[in-house]
């Protein structure tokens, strides 16, 4: 028993040896936290909340921003006008479900990719790649966060519907590390269920995509749909970018190792995301307020995206990770709500049970 005890830490020693000779300045060994929320937690806490990036809110931003997108535009077609205090109750709660789906869809990933990870600069650190976490004790905290979220679900307004959409957008989430074996587009499938987050939230105030009043309107929800989906590809391209050299060593696969060209690929797809945001503008009949903040103001984070994004700068990628869904999204809800305050202000009676 000894001599087995013996021999499992002098390979962990060599394994630790290992990763500190191959270690990138950028990315230095783990130790201990010293700030910010990880620090002040019980130290056998800690590999958890790394498992759910709760020190890195980036990828919140990421998921969140398509709830309050969602919720805003909803608001904006809704007849009687929706309630501020309403949007707030449901954007509180989807903000709880979206901690959970997020943590559980950034675990299952280090599960998954903990082979990968090991080969990858940045990612060599994660709590199942440096073995501070088992497989078995990750799947265990992802199940735990995918309660959560279905007891954040189930204070929704119309929680059932609310589950509809989100089954399988947990599912997508879970296997889109697999994607990443398979194909080169990996972007593609996580950016359905992110998106997907915009008729969610939409449905759970009450505008349904299966059941709108008009065509029109059906267009205009799958529009900005499309746009948030096209968005996130953009995002998570970026993201990838910070690892193209590492990612191609390690054998994994994605769009930023197929398309090396930033500026174009940005560039096109934001054109796109763009032109989608206009067309639901125009299909829903929104003033020229919402034209202007979405449209006018995505064109204008995508401008400085293509001139300031480099693969030769991952710090510069890492930062519109960081940033780019508060940011680029954030503009999208601050146009649709000037849409809503401008059509509360020509419609100030407001009713306490909204229908559509």
């Amino acid at each position: 028993m000894n001599m087995l005890k013996f021999l499992s830490n002098v390979g962990r020693l060599a394994t630790s040896r290992g990763l500190r000779q191959e270690s990138n300045p950028r990315y230095p060994p783990w130790c201990p936290p010293t700030k910010g929320i990880l620090s002040v937690l019980p130290s056998r806490w800690v590999p958890y909340a790394e498992l759910s990036r709760v020190e890195k809110p980036g990828g919140l931003y990421g998921f969140y921003m398509a709830y309050l997108i969602g919720i805003s535009y909803a608001a904006c077609l809704a007849t009687p006008m929706l309630p501020p205090a309403s949007m707030a109750g449901t954007a509180g709660v989807l903000l709880v479900y979206n901690v959970f789906l997020r943590g559980a869809a950034c675990t299952v990933n280090d599960i998954l990719d903990r082979e990968y990870d090991r080969q990858v600069a940045r990612c060599r650190n994660r709590p199942v790649a440096r073995r501070a976490a088992t497989p078995a004790q990750g799947h265990v905290w992802y199940g735990v966060q995918t309660l959560g979220a279905g007891a954040a679900i189930a204070c929704l307004p119309s929680p059932l519907l609310a589950l509809a959409y989100a089954v399988p957008i947990q599912l997508a989430v879970s296997l889109y590390p697999l994607c990443k074996r398979y194909t080169d587009f990996p972007q593609l499938v996580l950016s359905a269920p992110i998106a997907g987050g915009v008729l969610m939230a939409a449905a759970a105030v009450g505008l349904d995509l299966w059941n709108m009043p008009t065509w029109a309107l059906t267009g205009a929800t799958a529009s900005l749909t499309l746009s948030h989906y096209i968005w996130t590809t953009i995002f998570d391209y970026v993201n990838a970018c910070q690892d193209t050299a590492d990612d191609v060593k390690a054998g994994v696969r994605s769009m930023a190792v197929r398309y090396q060209n930033t500026d174009i690929f940005i560039s096109v797809l934001g054109a796109a995301q763009v032109g989608c945001l206009a067309a639901t503008g125009v299909l829903a009949g929104f003033s020229p307020i919402y034209f202007a903040g979405a449209a006018g103001g995505n064109a204008l984070w995508l401008t400085v995206m293509v001139k300031t994004v480099k693969r030769s700068r991952p710090d510069i990628c890492a930062w519109w990770f960081s940033w780019g869904g508060l940011l680029v999204s954030g503009t999208t809800v601050l146009a649709l709500m000037a849409e809503y305050y401008f059509k509360i202000r020509s419609k100030p009676e407001l009713e306490e049970e909204p229908q559509l």
